[in-house]
């Protein structure tokens, strides 16, 4: 490779699209119980998938997760533990050093505060200037307007998935505020909108966050407001007798119930048109073992992208297994930026060739090139030099074909990396 593009590449300050941290509160409570397992993020489900089908849960098996590393060591989840580890500490990640790994995570939170731990390694170490932090409104756990509770460089998505495959009374009871019930489907509508509107007040609101995939589909309907409003009766009177049966739980199906599922996610994208903003929706592969693939891929959405078309769609993890499609997407509508936040890991070798095949297709400044996609701050380190190597060799390869000059390689880079997501999310 060229060590002018690579050395700019890996130097870069990067946009992290996407990251599930953990808040200082929660990192403050486990601090002392961090260990080598805490690297291993996504590994643990190629631990499962190594294991087969007649093993035992892993669960905090040491001697298993030993016995079963050797054989996963070579996967994108297994080389990005190996790369953080080895430019944490200087460890090699196997076996034989889970103990001095324990100990030298331990060395380097103790004596830290939380927020000298997130800035060493986000800020210091991953050199990430800014963080989209994924947030369930419905953890319950919402920072209070003022209270910080992570780095001042965290932006957050409002997340409430329940409201897309409704069955039960669940969803709207997290909506309801005080003694206000929700009776009617326009309150229920009026909710979810102050629902993102004063989580905007608590924290800097980046986008709205679909992840909707797995618990369903993504092929989005356009059901009658009364059709929603019988489901939703339904699932509000759970009490009533309903084919001579009295409903305790879940008044409607899932079948049933998506009338009412597909029309809240329409006023969402309503409100995400009216007030600008942006929306990001996994698509793709799944976290974990034995999710269905069926309906997660990205052109199911192609409805949705098409009636929306003032809403900004940032659509996550390449649609890996469908990339080339998701390509195919982004080149034909204005409102698409295909994200490689986490794809990185789970195949590297694809990325590689998906970003190649967008920058071919797409203008590059519609493209977003990582998101650690982790639980831990230490465990960005990993996945960020996973994303810079390949882009690096992406880049590369267009030099050395002449398709691209140095200046224009350094250009695209520099949008990948940093100022497609600050544009994107009006950050500077």
């Amino acid at each position: 490779m060229s060590p002018s593009i690579t050395e700019f590449v890996l130097s870069h300050p990067i946009f992290c699209q996407h990251n599930h941290h953990s808040d200082f509160r929660e990192f403050e409570a486990q601090r002392t119980a961090h260990d080598f397992r805490s690297l291993l993020g996504y590994a643990e489900s190629d631990l499962v998938t190594a294991a087969g089908t007649r093993a035992a849960p892993l669960a905090d098996d040491t001697g298993r997760i030993a016995a079963l590393w050797p054989k996963i060591r070579t996967t994108g989840y297994a080389r990005a533990v190996t790369l953080g580890c080895r430019a944490l500490f200087g460890l090699d990640f196997e076996p034989e050093t889970f103990a001095q790994v324990t100990e030298a995570l331990q060395d380097t939170i103790t004596g830290r505060s939380p927020r000298e731990v997130y800035d060493y390694f986000v800020r210091e170490k991953a050199n990430t200037k800014w963080v989209i932090k994924d947030w369930y409104e419905s953890s319950g756990a919402a920072p209070a307007a003022g209270e910080a509770i992570y780095p001042d460089y965290y932006r957050f998505t409002w997340r409430m998935d329940g409201l897309f495959s409704i069955v039960d009374r669940g969803p709207i009871q997290e909506l309801e505020s005080g003694a206000r019930a929700i009776l009617t489907l326009e309150q229920c509508v009026d909710a979810v909108h102050a629902s993102i509107d004063a989580f905007s007040r608590r924290a800097p609101l980046a986008a709205i966050k679909i992840g909707m995939a797995y618990q369903r589909d993504l092929a989005v309907g356009s059901p009658t407001r009364y059709e929603a409003e019988v489901a939703f009766n339904r699932i509000n009177n759970p009490l009533s007798f309903r084919d001579g049966v009295q409903q305790h739980a879940g008044a409607v199906s899932p079948a049933e119930g998506r009338a009412l599922s597909d029309y809240l996610f329409h006023k969402v994208m309503e409100k995400a048109q009216e007030a600008n903003i942006p929306v990001q929706i996994h698509t793709g592969y799944l976290a974990g073992n034995w999710g269905s693939l069926l309906g997660t891929k990205a052109s199911l959405l192609i409805p949705v992208f098409d009636r929306y078309r003032r809403v900004r769609f940032d659509i996550f993890h390449g649609s890996w297994p469908w990339m080339s499609e998701l390509g195919a997407i982004a080149k034909n509508y204005p409102n698409i930026y295909p994200d490689l936040c986490w794809a990185w890991t789970m195949n590297p070798a694809e990325s590689e060739r998906a970003l190649s095949e967008w920058l071919d297709a797409v203008p590059f400044n519609k493209i977003f090139g990582y998101g650690a996609d982790t639980c831990w701050p230490w465990g960005d380190m990993g996945y960020s030099l996973q994303a810079r190597a390949g882009i690096a060799r992406v880049l590369d390869q267009k030099i050395q074909a002449g398709y691209f000059s140095r200046p224009t390689a350094e250009e695209v880079a520099s949008a990948l990396l940093l100022r497609n997501g600050e544009e994107f999310y009006g950050l500077s």
